[in-house]
């Protein structure tokens, strides 16, 4: 039973970690991966308008 806690606490910074990075990449990254999209969209709007105005 010693040897397995044993084994247990050197795992136990990789378990942490893993989970750490799932809730990051479950989370965070797709919140700013919408923003960039979002951004990526208005950016190609505007030049869109700007291309096909007739007013200039």
């Amino acid at each position: 039973m010693r040897r397995h806690c044993r084994h247990l606490g050197n795992q136990l910074g990789v378990i942490i970690a893993c989970v750490g990075i799932g809730i990051l990449s479950v989370v965070i990254l797709p919140f700013w991966w919408w923003l960039i999209a979002a951004g990526g969209g208005i950016v190609y709007c505007g030049f869109y308008i700007m291309n096909h105005n007739n007013h200039c």
